[in-house]
């Protein structure tokens, strides 16, 4: 594991929110019919990769019963 300094990680995460403000950006200029043609294409992708896209129904079934046997653990 690679060490940082507290400036290197400091250069790191300022380098990062640069990189996130400029994607936030050109999402923004992305036509509605642009972004779903991107989101159709990921679709297809994770398809072809057989990806689970109900994987985020599942985290939430599993964090609601969590949830409950926390609650009801005295």
């Amino acid at each position: 594991m690679i060490k940082l300094t507290k400036k290197q990680a400091i250069q790191y995460k300022q380098k990062w929110a640069a990189v996130r403000a400029v994607e936030r950006d050109e999402t923004r200029k992305l036509s509605f019919k642009q972004k779903l043609h991107q989101a159709a294409s990921l679709m297809r992708w994770g398809t072809a990769l057989n990806v689970n896209f109900n994987e985020d129904n599942e985290n939430r079934v599993v964090r609601r019963r969590w949830a409950r046997l926390k609650k009801n653990i005295p």
